[in-house]
């Protein structure tokens, strides 16, 4: 029996002899994942038999199958940040590919069939909140697809992942002959991504936001105006996050999307502000700040998310300004404000970003001298002569 299922671990099972040795353990997907199907199982059965026999003879550079150089990779990507993203990226490319496929049968042509393949998914969001990681065992079912295909930024990630692989390839070598499994790597340009510039709300859509949301809506606003919060920062605070004697927040590492311990400094009304959210979540029994519940008939819980009164909300806001904005434009509300009154060094130090030119597209939004610049071009006497002047008669 070659593949079994082992039901004391609720695992796939290989278990066959190969010149004289016994070879036994778990089907594996190409991430490193148990399989959940025997067809699954047989597969990665054998792709470890092909593995084998590698191991026993000397693999030459055509034999190489684009599994073999993703196992060759897999030590170095464990340890990075982004693995949890990877294992999608990598699962999905070589179920394309076929794992059994030789890397250097992928050419031009093949990368172009991927791309076309790539670009066609829909678009899928995480629903797990962020006390999930989304590479833990039965995670799938929080990614929820949406009607939207993927954009050409999300693709991107994708191609980065194969152009890695690919690279990988033309640095290893055949064993006899010492030529590269791949001569080179087949062009893989990145696709053309819309550049969007920030777009914060302006501070009187923000005073009628606070007006028009329900209370618990209202507490994420204002937190997220407080700290400029992500949207899966906001709400995945909890009292332990926040420091009173340091006077502000603490994000874990686990938490944040850029996988590294935080401090977010508070004002006095923002501290505050948390204090009260805290003594809410003691009497209601709830570890997270922001909480929420259907009725007197329902106990109180941590709120999750408020798409829908976001929704609504941006409903009435659409129909007084003539526009809608998304949760994110908190932020950039958050980002542009320091930018004006602190400074553009000071605007990346507490939007967290790595990169300056991240910052820069909100700090372009904020820049007071073009603002004034605009208001003085009105001020030319060209402009003055032809100034509309409202005719008031009847």
């Amino acid at each position: 029996m070659a593949v079994y299922h082992n039901e004391s671990r609720n695992r796939w099972t290989y278990d066959f002899w190969y010149l004289g040795t016994r070879y036994q353990g778990y089907c594996l997907d190409a991430t490193g994942i148990p399989v959940k199907s025997r067809t699954a199982a047989n597969q990665a059965e054998r792709d470890i038999r092909q593995l084998t026999s590698v191991t026993t003879k000397y693999t030459r550079a055509h034999d190489v199958t684009i599994s073999q150089v993703v196992a060759d990779l897999r030590p170095h990507w464990l340890v990075t940040a982004s693995w949890d993203d990877k294992k999608r990226h990598i699962r999905e490319i070589v179920d394309f590919f076929g794992p059994a496929t030789a890397v250097r049968d992928i050419d031009a042509a093949r990368v172009r069939e991927y791309m076309d393949f790539a670009l066609a998914q829909p678009k899928r969001v995480w629903r797990g909140g962020p006390g999930r990681r989304s590479g833990q065992p039965n995670s799938a079912r929080f990614w929820k697809s949406q009607r939207a295909r993927r954009t050409p930024a999300t693709v991107n990630r994708y191609l980065s992942v194969l152009r890695q692989i690919l690279k990988r390839a033309v640095e290893l070598r055949d064993p006899i002959t010492r030529q590269p499994v791949l001569e080179a790597v087949p062009p893989i340009k990145d696709m053309a991504e819309p550049k969007r510039r920030a777009r914060p709300i302006p501070e009187p859509v923000l005073q009628r936001l606070l007006e028009i949301l329900p209370p618990h809506a209202v507490d994420a606003v204002v937190i997220t105006l407080f700290f400029g919060f992500r949207l899966g920062e906001a709400f995945g605070l909890q009292e332990k996050n926040v420091d009173w004697l340091a006077e502000g927040i603490r994000l874990f590492a686990e938490d944040v999307k850029d996988h590294e311990d935080t401090f977010l400094p508070g004002s006095q009304e923002a501290m505050g502000y948390l204090r009260s959210l805290a003594i809410e979540s003691d009497e209601r029994g709830v570890r997270h700040l922001l909480t929420h519940r259907q009725s007197d008939k329902y106990p109180w819980r941590r709120l999750a998310h408020v798409r829908s009164a976001w929704d609504r909300a941006m409903d009435v806001i659409e129909k007084e300004y003539g526009c809608r904005w998304r949760w994110h434009d908190l932020r950039a509300a958050y980002i542009t404000h320091v930018a004006l009154t602190s400074g553009a060094v000071t605007a990346q130090i507490m939007a967290r970003h790595s990169s300056f030119d991240t910052t820069r597209a909100y700090i372009d939004v904020a820049d007071e001298a073009r603002r004034i610049a605009a208001e003085r071009t009105a001020l030319r006497p060209a402009l003055q002569v032809v100034r509309k002047v409202p005719d008031k008669s009847p």
